[in-house]
């Protein structure tokens, strides 16, 4: 009965400790009713009969040229972003290992600033309504199980958006890595293209959204505050 008793306790504290340390929902650090509306910024995504088109078309044939190479690969794997992600990414590009565990700062604020992204594109996601690549060739992606045939969000792509915005605000950390950070960033909108997930264009509306959201972030107190506080852990945890 001792064993028993002692058993449960022991397993209510460990459940205890894994909601401690389970990362709290973030909160964006505005929502969509005060975003701006990217589709009033944005250009019109081309449409099947626009010459732009023809390049959205050669670079999805690109994509799915490569997709069962080592580059193929990191697509794949890009696709699963968020801020524990964002931090392996980024890592090499910024030559030292930052963590959630490293940078507890850092990574709540990556945190906040994905959601932000999801709120600040949502407009024009719902606005424009474009199809997908897959949707509108009715061909196979490069990763399957993500597939929806009813989701008609392909513009602005958000990974894109989501990582240039990273991208950037690692550049304030360390700006002595400024390409290198930056080239990843582009390399995670051009994923997008390789999976056959996004257009180009999308790619590339994506990348004005990542810097319109991170001007807008420069105006909010909160996250200069936490920018000041991640700038600091960094240069403690290098």
């Amino acid at each position: 009965m001792k064993r028993a008793i002692i058993f449960v306790a022991l397993s209510v504290m460990s459940l205890s400790l894994a909601a401690q340390n389970r990362p709290q929902q973030a909160t964006p650090f505005y929502t969509r009713d005060i975003a701006p509306h990217l589709e009033l910024v944005l250009p019109n995504p081309p449409d099947l009969n626009d010459s732009r088109f023809f390049n959205d078309w050669t670079q999805y044939l690109w994509g799915k040229s490569i997709r069962d190479t080592e580059r193929g690969q990191q697509a794949v794997e890009d696709a699963g972003i968020g801020a524990a992600y964002f931090m392996k990414r980024f890592s090499p590009g910024m030559s030292v290992e930052i963590t959630p565990e490293k940078n507890p700062i850092l990574y709540q604020l990556l945190l906040k600033a994905h959601r932000t992204e999801t709120e600040a594109g949502s407009s024009a996601k719902a606005y424009f309504a474009r199809v997908r690549p897959y949707q509108q060739f009715k061909e196979p992606t490069g990763l399957p199980r993500g597939e929806n045939p009813n989701d008609f969000t392909s513009y602005p792509s958000g990974h894109t958006h989501a990582s240039w915005l990273v991208g950037m605000i690692l550049t304030t950390l360390d700006p002595s890595h400024t390409e290198s950070i930056m080239k990843i960033a582009y390399e995670l909108g051009q994923s997008r293209v390789i999976l056959g997930y996004h257009y180009q264009s999308d790619i590339e509306g994506g990348r004005y959204a990542g810097s319109i959201t991170f001007a807008r972030l420069c105006a909010e107190p909160e996250f200069l505050e936490m920018l000041d506080a991640a700038k600091k852990e960094f240069a403690k945890s290098k």
